[in-house]
């Protein structure tokens, strides 16, 4: 006869504060990490975190959202690698906007090897933001990361050659931009070849093309039909999946927060892709020559 597993107040808190700190390795627009949490009982709530009395513009609240979406889902995979099983209510308190999810420890639950291997990478995957070497990816890993992207209600489009072209010629047309889309102009550039595009008037003042960097990156869109808070808190969930999953396959994912932060680069990505709806954030993906974790046998993303 198995044990049963005995549960008390010590024990559920010490897993839900083990939950917090794999959180803290979501990724983040410019790492900024915009969520509290609190623990009570059996219970973990997150907060969107702001400054006191300030009120977030509309791109910046939904970037914050997202980060703390992939939080969310961090905490969320935690849990269920360590054998409970959770409940998640999100945005539970409709007067409190700044309430996003709660999660609540029902019992001890199993544990999938996908959900264990999955959680592993947590603490190996991390942002790079080196030059995309080595082959493109395979169209069987390729489809593997957007259905786990896509398991979280956002969808994920990967870019046409002809349409990362026509972003990297039009963002080279597009000036004042700030540090997040001149990073998004820099990359389209790079991958498009050198520090000249086809159907740019003047030269740009743009990094030249590096060894490894060419076409050899694959470029997609995380998007969506809706543009409130529990759609970002879902796309920051996707993105959280999406990453871990390439991330055991040996893909890195870097994602560019420009076509949310910047009307101007929303506008380009919408005119060069249509049929986004909204869009959430636009990922480079891509092998290096060391990976950056060992690859696992098999990913799936919890739900």
């Amino acid at each position: 006869m198995t044990p049963v597993r005995p549960v008390g107040r010590r024990i559920t808190d010490e897993a839900l504060n083990r939950a917090v700190v794999a959180a803290r390795q979501a990724p983040s627009a410019h790492d900024a990490r915009p969520w509290r949490w609190q623990v009570t009982n059996d219970v973990l709530d997150l907060f969107l975190h702001t400054e006191p009395s300030t009120e977030l513009p509309v791109p910046d609240r939904r970037l914050a959202t997202i980060g703390c979406g992939a939080a969310l889902h961090h905490a969320r995979l935690t849990l269920a690698a360590d054998g409970w099983r959770v409940t998640a209510t999100r945005l539970p308190d409709p007067n409190e906007p700044t309430h996003l999810a709660r999660l609540h420890i029902d019992g001890p639950g199993p544990v999938s090897p996908s959900t264990a291997d999955l959680a592993r990478v947590i603490e190996l995957r991390h942002t790079d933001r080196r030059p995309v070497t080595g082959l493109p990816i395979t169209a069987d890993r390729l489809s593997t990361i957007r259905a786990a992207f896509e398991s979280q209600y956002a969808h994920l489009t990967v870019l046409r050659p002809d349409q990362i072209l026509d972003l990297a010629v039009a963002t080279a047309h597009t000036g004042g931009l700030e540090p997040a889309g001149r990073q998004w102009q820099s990359e389209l550039a790079l991958w498009a070849g050198g520090d000249r595009i086809v159907g740019a008037r003047h030269r740009l003042d743009l990094p030249r093309a590096r060894d490894g960097h060419d076409r050899a990156a694959t470029f997609a869109v995380l998007h969506g039909p809706g543009d409130q808070s529990l759609d970002w808190l879902h796309a920051g969930e996707a993105l959280s999946v999406g990453s871990l999953v390439a991330a055991g396959l040996g893909v890195s994912t870097l994602s560019f927060s420009a076509p949310i932060e910047h009307d101007r680069a929303r506008d380009i990505l919408l005119d060069a892709v249509p049929d986004l709806g909204h869009p959430y954030l636009m990922a480079r993906l891509g092998h290096h020559a060391t990976e950056a974790v060992r690859q696992t046998d098999q990913a799936a993303a919890i739900s």
